[in-house]
Order: structure tokens, then sequence, then C-alpha cells
């Protein structure tokens, strides 16, 4: 994590006017590790989406589900903002990872329309790109 900022906006004011309000994390995830989050996020989400700050000051967001952490690798199975399917997983370095979001409007909407993932499960590390070295 690289720092918490205070959201002032109305959505975040709405957001404190719910009844499930405040957020909880579920029971048994892995807050310690950047691999363990993910893995634990994965299993309760049907899309995530993960951020680099430090290495691109923009709001840029790769969304996708997880195909496998590994070595210090994120490989991420991509959906593109047209509710398609990349053919093949890019890799992330977890050290690189400083933002991941799960469940917002967005991406739920987008898990509908793209749907499930084609399979590739255990293929990442033979057959991926690795997008920090692109």
């Amino acid at each position: 994590m690289v720092k918490v900022r205070k959201d002032r906006s109305f959505e975040g004011r709405f957001a404190r006017t719910r009844p499930e309000w405040p957020p909880t994390a579920p029971a048994g995830l892995d807050l310690d590790t950047t691999a363990g989050l993910l893995r634990g996020l994965s299993g309760i989400a049907p899309l995530l989406a993960i951020g680099q700050e430090r290495r691109f000051r923009s709001q840029r967001v790769w969304i996708g589900v997880v195909d496998e952490v590994a070595e210090g690798w994120l490989w991420l199975r991509l959906v593109c903002p047209d509710a398609t399917w990349r053919k093949r997983p890019l890799g992330y370095k977890l050290g690189r990872i400083t933002q991941v979001f799960v469940s917002d409007r967005y991406l739920t909407a987008l898990a509908v329309i793209a749907g499930p993932a084609p399979s590739t499960a255990g293929t990442a590390l033979a057959a991926a790109v690795r997008a920090d070295e692109t």
C-alpha cells in the first residue's frame, strides 16, 4: 500500500449512508501478502482490477481474472472495455501492484456482459506475455 486517500466525493458520502457501511473484509482473506490478497479476492469476485500507481501516474487499471499467481508474478486474463477477452494472460510483477479493486459497479457490469473467461488456467507461465517487460 502506498497511502490511503480520504474520499471526499459525493459517492463516498453516499456510501457511508448505506446499511452495509462500513464494508468488512471477508473472513479468512490474507491481508499480509499481495499474492494472498489476490488469490483470496479472485475466489469471491468475478473480476478484479489492479493498478500500479508508482509506475503510471494515471488512473490506469487492468481488469481481468487471476490465471495464476507464481514466482512473484500475477498472471491476469484481461477483459477489454468492449467486454471481450484477450487470448492470453499478461504478467504483472507483484511488487509493482499498489491498488486492487473488486465488486464496484463497473466491474460487476463488465463481468455480466463479458461472461466467464475462456479457460486458460495453468498456462500462464508457458504462454503469457509479461506486461511489465513490454
